[in-house]
């Protein structure tokens, strides 16, 4: 049977953004004002004097909130940089576990990990499995390890049936209270290349016939060396006092978390759910991405607790996280694509490569009433901005056109029963040299590029951009 269905793409994503004068929005809009008033009413009310020596001051502070970087404000970088500074100099940015005594405690993780406890519940009927409670804001996570189908060999009836469940999914996910966002994760580890080779010999029979045999080996000879194992997961984090009215207990929460999980319709979407990930799982999966030699590891991970999960040394620095023998750096959206695109668009990125990579999405379906409410503010706050240029007699340039445009649609669609969903790109890559670094930066960077994707450097947010990707119910917004 032959399709007669176009092809569709996909696009209308918007950064969010609040009403403000020009090009700036209500935060940027009221700095760049009080640094106005600041010397004029010094002027008017104490001295001139005083006037000239803070008007270099207030121009700093207006260069600070208009200027950008990489697609963020140089004074949100200077926050951040003094931040970092200041963990540094407290000797926060080191890590340090099981080296001059052992802890006694499960939470011995670095960093944001710090807070996470690991227990094996049973869900009865399904078997074990692990679930992370953060013992600092109550949430508790759970993960799907998936086996995608992939779409480079589907129709174009399929792809649109599993686009369209994948939205339907995250759409599902707003209309549970509890749930706090989702992260999906895609590890990409290298091969030699060699399995297919090793595959084969261990299988052959010397008596098989001689076309047979001709006809294998010309196989393995025309397969591509360069090859990856993809591992695909699937981390939902709920947070059972979001519409309780009274604590709830853990034992509840943990039941409402698996009630939750359980009812992901992530076939629909193109995957299948090869098992939920138990406590060994979570305990192989983070000490891999660590340490990435113990991938070689043949048994021996039942014995392992929580805290044997981390890393004996870490080190977050500006641009990079040292961690065991390897070196990770680690990138964030800057930009989606501005226009529409196909449904395989992140293929470059999700490809194999030379060097280990993790490409993490992360969403967080808002509820009904706040989706509804966001979608009617930015619409006000693109009106806002359409009658400041009105009144300046400026006319609205493409980009201004084109956002006022996805805020109408985003608003109509919600009205229709979309979900309004918070999505980012996270991107990790892994080495275990140093010198191997910048060359994995290329490769990173160029293979986005070809996926229409804008990242910037997580600088002085190394440690929280790899653990987000960790099947650890890790989102930055949580703090």
């Amino acid at each position: 049977m032959t399709s007669t269905s176009q092809a569709r793409s996909y696009g209308g994503w918007r950064r969010s953004r609040s009403a403000g004068l020009g090009k700036l929005d209500s935060r940027q809009t009221l700095t760049v004002l009080a640094a106005v008033l600041v010397p004029v009413m010094a002027g008017i009310f104490i001295d001139q004097a005083v006037a000239l020596y803070t008007a270099p001051l207030s121009l700093l502070c207006i260069a600070a909130a208009i200027a950008q970087r990489d697609g963020m404000l140089l004074i949100d970088i200077a926050r951040g940089w003094a931040r970092w500074r200041y963990a540094d100099w407290r000797t926060h940015t080191i890590y340090l576990g099981h080296v001059a005594a052992p802890i006694q405690h499960d939470g011995a993780l670095p960093g944001m990990l710090a807070p996470l406890k690991l227990i094996d519940a049973a869900d009865p009927g399904r078997g074990r499995i692990g679930v992370l409670w953060n013992q600092r804001t109550g949430q508790v996570s759970a993960t799907l390890l998936l086996s995608p189908s992939g779409a480079l060999l589907a129709d174009v009836d399929t792809v649109n049936r599993q686009v369209a469940a994948w939205g339907g999914l995250l759409a599902r996910l707003a209309d549970d209270i509890t749930i706090r966002h989702a992260v999906v994760s895609i590890d990409l580890l290298p091969e030699n290349g060699s399995q297919l080779a090793d595959h084969v010999a261990s299988r052959f029979d010397p008596a098989a016939p001689r076309l047979a045999a001709a006809v294998m080996a010309d196989l393995v000879a025309a397969a591509p060396r360069a090859a990856s194992r993809v591992a695909v997961r699937l981390t939902l984090t709920c947070d059972p006092s979001l519409g309780a009215t009274s604590r709830v207990k853990l034992p509840d929460a943990i039941a409402s978390l698996l009630s939750s999980l359980n009812g992901l319709g992530v076939a629909a979407a193109g995957a299948e759910a090869v098992k939920r990930a138990s406590a060994t799982d979570l305990i192989r999966i983070v000490r891999c991405a660590f340490d990435p030699e113990a991938e070689s590891a043949p048994a021996g991970w039942d014995e392992l607790r929580w805290r044997d999960a981390g890393p004996t040394y870490a080190r977050e620095r500006r641009d990079r996280y040292d961690h065991e023998a390897a070196h990770s750096t680690s990138w964030v959206l800057a930009e989606a694509p501005r226009q529409r695109v196909p449904h395989d668009v992140l293929l470059h990125l999700l490809s194999p490569g030379r060097y280990r990579r993790r490409v993490t999405l992360t969403f967080r379906a808002l509820p009904r009433l706040v989706g509804a409410g966001v979608v009617e503010s930015e619409v006000n706050a693109a009106a806002v901005r359409e009658e400041v240029r009105r009144r300046a007699r400026r006319a609205p340039t493409a980009r201004e056109r084109a956002d006022a445009e996805r805020a109408a649609i985003g608003a109509h669609e919600e009205a229709r029963g979309a979900a309004i969903v918070q999505w980012t790109i996270y991107v990790t890559t892994t080495v275990t040299r140093a010198d191997e670094l910048e060359e994995a930066r290329r490769e990173v960077l160029q293979a986005a590029g070809h996926s229409r994707l804008r990242l910037r450097p997580a600088r002085w947010g190394q440690a929280a951009a790899f653990a987000v990707g960790l099947p650890c119910g890790v989102y930055p917004s949580d703090g």
